[in-house]
Parts: structure tokens; C-alpha cells; sequence
């Protein structure tokens, strides 16, 4: 396993949340009593040098799911160790194979550190990690929007950021975002394009997924639409 590259600041936001009660953190993140406790156990255990997992592995979010990684063979998971970033409101900006914690945090958590939202916080660190190396100055963005929002304010015309959209046809022929499709969608996509070697975002208008294709007429340079019936 690799090591994740924001220490200090991550090690900055497992002090702060450690220092709120189970209770605390159950208001501050918006959720129930058993994730909270969890949570709390999670930061009073928290050691940035593990022991711990693949961060490709450690996630079970839907589109992780569908992305799969466990049943990737050792040429894809090098492949994807190359290529593919998770993004992360914790640790920053991952490599598959950067070992984490069990941790739970949010953009949308209303943790402050030095007065500043958690947006504020990373400012433009991950943006820069995304980035800083590329040729080509492109990424492919599959994460959401409260992710992608960590990105988007620091690009600059020389950067490229796809975004890929998965739309559905509703009622009346309206075309609508069904957001659970949408997170299954992204996660095959990423795996297509692991599986596949992709190497320029004009490789991924191949991809066909529940009868998501890419759909020329809708799609931008800079947006990738890819339609369902």
C-alpha cells in the first residue's frame, strides 16, 4: 500500500473531530445515534499510519460497488493506481492503493476549522493534486457534485474537466437525472474504463451500460451525455 499525501492536514481534521462527543458528532453530521457512536470509536482509533486498507477497497458507497475493484485482476489495479483518484473529504485527493483509516466526514459536515467550512479548508490542494503532472491538463470527473464543487472553482482554461451525464427519459419525453442509476452508472463507467485502458475521454463514448449510450447530439466537449430510453 501507498501512503496518502495530505498528512498534516488530515491528521489536523482527526484532532479536531476527536475532540466532539458521540453526541456532538451526531448533530454535526446530520445522522443517527448508532453512526455517530461509530464514528466517534473510528477517530479515538484513528493512527495515519494504520493499519489499514486500500482506499479502491475501503469504500462501499453505491458507485463503488459498481465499480467493483475487489474483482480487478493486479494489471488492472496497477492500472487504476495510475489513473483513477478518489476524492475524499478527509484525507484530500486518494490513490487506490493509499492505505486509510475508517473515517467518516463529508464536505457537508459543519466542521469548522479556523473558522472556515471544509471547502475553505483543502481550498485549492486538491485541485492541485489532480492536476499537477498532467500533459493534458484533463480529468474525467465521476464524482458528485458536492465533490466535484472541491474542483471546480480553481480550474482555469487550460484545464480540461469532463463531466459525464446520465440521463433517463421521464414522462412526456422530459429528460430527467435518476440519481440512483446515476451513482451505479458512474461506478461502471470508472470500471470500463480500468478495464479497458482508457487514455482520452473520447474513448468512453463506447461505453454502454443499462442501455446508457453516449448521445453526440446533447453532449459539449466539456460534457459527456450518455442517454437511457
Amino acid at each position: 500500500m501507498t501512503i496518502p499525501p495530505f498528512r498534516e492536514k488530515t491528521e489536523a481534521l482527526a484532532k479536531a473531530v476527536r475532540s466532539y462527543s458521540a453526541w456532538e458528532l451526531e448533530s454535526l453530521m446530520k445522522i443517527n445515534p448508532e453512526l455517530a457512536m461509530k464514528a466517534y470509536l473510528d477517530y479515538q482509533a484513528f493512527r495515519f499510519d494504520g493499519p489499514g486498507s486500500p482506499a479502491l477497497l475501503a469504500y462501499h458507497g453505491l458507485a463503488f460497488r459498481y465499480l467493483d475493484a475487489q474483482s480487478f485482476s493486479k494489471e488492472e489495479l496497477l492500472f487504476a493506481q495510475e489513473h483513477v483518484r478518489v476524492l475524499s473529504a478527509f484525507y484530500g485527493v486518494l490513490r487506490p492503493l493509499d492505505e486509510i483509516m475508517p473515517y467518516r466526514l463529508e464536505f457537508l459536515c459543519r466542521l469548522k476549522m479556523d473558522g472556515r467550512d471544509l471547502y475553505h479548508y483543502w481550498a485549492d490542494a486538491m485541485y492541485q493534486a489532480l492536476f499537477d503532472g498532467l500533459a493534458d491538463r484533463t480529468v474525467i470527473n465521476l464524482c458528485s457534485a458536492e465533490y466535484a464543487k472541491a474542483i471546480e472553482p480553481y480550474l482555469t482554461a487550460r484545464d480540461r474537466f469532463v463531466i459525464c451525464s446520465f440521463l433517463s427519459c421521464g414522462k412526456n419525453g422530459k429528460l430527467q437525472t435518476r440519481a440512483t442509476a446515476a451513482k451505479m452508472a458512474r461506478g461502471s463507467m470508472a470500471r470500463f474504463a480500468v478495464e479497458n485502458r482508457v487514455d482520452s475521454p473520447e474513448e468512453l463514448w463506447a461505453f454502454d451500460w443499462e442501455d446508457y449510450a453516449f448521445c453526440q447530439e446533447l453532449s459539449t466537449e466539456n460534457n459527456y451525455v450518455f442517454l437511457q430510453p
